[in-house]
């Protein structure tokens, strides 16, 4: 399995041109400079999405009161080595939460504090090349590799969450104060870098367009932060259905084909958490899961089988840790271990079985150099950590989905498969054996480990209903 998405991630994609953006007929343009230009494109088209589905809309309601620093106004506050600063980042993420919260509950409370959020960056902004900028006001250090940026400084990030939060704002209140706020930050991306002058986005000796989180001059360069160029993406998503405009299209199938190019390779770090970023390349789990949900999201906004599985990719990496359950162990010996950081074996114990028996898990885990370990917390084996191993050990139930927004395609092989129907307890109910003379294909709405082994959700078809374990001849179509 592991070859057969690892070969989706590196070899889909159409051919490449390269293109600078070309301004829609009808909508207004916002310029102060030549645009950015020269990078390439694999022809990745925005996709509608609907209100439901938009980035940032599957997070929890903000609520009533806001528990982080925050000012009189109700705006978020950012504090910093003893001293507190606007953050436009978190600003525009608490303004996202808190219109999202409106739109379901209809409380004028968190429209307003949305509008704060919004307002207050308005009126911190810079004004550069016709374009808005939202300044930090404070140096920020990075790893070690990477020089500290300093006050004031501008992020892509920053400028691609504040245009979506701009832009929903246009498109709730129908105020134009909102719509040329979008149009002035929107036009900050379009803008190549100018030593001395705010930039957030660049073409890099590979002509591969990125959003850059941190920003550095002179000699442009920048950290290449993997969530930061995503979240970039987000805003340039946003105001492209918002406006059509075509400028927001080709910059959008810039930064995908950025995705597609550098992801497989320079960001996956194979059998672990994703790396950070090509300037500070660390591996952190707690980012993992934010670029797998960014990925599954770029392949709602583009259709591109590519995103989803290079999500997959990631999952099979380093699979969410936090799964607990029961463990089913079969009849035999089974070993337990306790590892060091470094995945080396510091304790082990043997236990065999006469007959089947279970146990309870608290973790589904990658062991560094080693595969997907399940830990135990009750019996003999407790505080042990045992090799998942189908038939042998596993865990009940279908852990670490994915769901797809569209469904994709599975191609089968000729050949023979076997899929299952489950019961509440997962066990099977139901199986269903089908020998397919010919190549052949079905539409699939979710994955996941179904009881140890990674499965296909069938929805149409002779195995709709089923899950369909991974196989030889089993093959996601790009």
């Amino acid at each position: 399995m592991r070859k057969t998405l690892l070969a989706l991630a590196l070899t889909m994609g159409a051919v490449a041109s390269t293109a600078g953006p070309a301004e829609a007929a009808g909508v207004p343009a916002v310029r102060g400079a030549a645009d950015v230009s020269g990078y390439a494109r694999d022809g990745f088209r925005p996709q509608f999405i609907p209100d439901a589905g938009l980035p940032y809309n599957d997070s929890a309601l903000a609520p009533r009161v806001d528990p982080n620093p925050h000012d009189e106004h109700g705006v978020r506050l950012f504090q910093y080595n003893g001293q507190t600063y606007d953050h436009p980042v978190a600003q525009a993420q608490w303004g996202l939460s808190n219109l999202r919260t409106y739109l379901a509950n209809r409380d004028r409370l968190f429209l307003d504090r949305a509008v704060a959020q919004a307002q207050r960056n308005i009126d911190r902004r810079v004004e550069s090349r016709a374009a808005w900028w939202y300044p930090y006001e404070f140096d920020f250090p990075r790893c070690a590799q990477m020089p500290v940026i300093h006050a004031p400084w501008f992020s892509a990030m920053a400028q691609g969450q504040l245009l979506s939060l701009f832009t929903r704002l246009a498109a709730v209140t129908g105020e134009q104060k909102w719509r040329q706020a979008a149009d002035r930050t929107f036009a900050s991306l379009l803008l190549p870098p100018e030593t001395g002058l705010p930039w957030a986005s660049w073409v890099d000796d590979a002509g591969h367009l990125w959003f850059e989180e941190y920003p550095l001059t002179p000699g442009v360069t920048g950290e290449r932060v993997l969530n930061g160029h995503i979240f970039a993406l987000y805003g340039v998503y946003d105001y492209w259905r918002h406006t059509s405009d075509q400028r927001a299209a080709a910059l959008f199938d810039g930064a995908a084909t950025t995705l597609r190019r550098h992801v497989p390779t320079t960001f996956r770090a194979p059998q672990w958490a994703s790396r950070y970023s090509i300037g500070c390349p660390s591996s952190y789990a707690g980012y993992h899961p934010v670029h797998i949900g960014q990925l599954l999201k770029t392949y709602e906004m583009t259709r591109a089988p590519v995103f989803a599985a290079m999500a997959d990719l990631f999952r099979e990496d380093y699979p969410a840790p936090a799964v607990s359950g029961t463990v089913i162990f079969s009849g035999g010996a089974h070993v337990g271990y306790r590892f060091s950081s470094a995945g080396a074996v510091l304790e082990q114990k043997s236990l065999t079985l006469s007959r089947q028996s279970q146990a309870n898990a608290d973790q589904r885990v990658r062991i560094l150099g080693r595969g997907i370990y399940y830990r135990i917390t009750n019996g003999a084996l407790a505080g042990f950590l045992i090799p998942e191993t189908p038939g042998e050990r596993y865990l009940l139930g279908a852990v670490v989905r994915h769901t797809y927004t569209p469904q994709r395609t599975l191609s089968f092989g000729p050949g023979t498969y076997t899929a299952h129907m489950y019961g509440s307890g997962w066990q099977v109910t139901e199986s269903k054996t089908f020998t397919f003379p010919r190549s052949s294909a079905a539409p699939f709405g979710a994955t996941a480990w179904v009881n140890g082994t990674m499965s296909y959700q069938i929805t149409a078809g002779v195995y709709a209903g089923y899950w369909l374990p991974a196989a030889d001849g089993l093959t996601p179509a790009t």
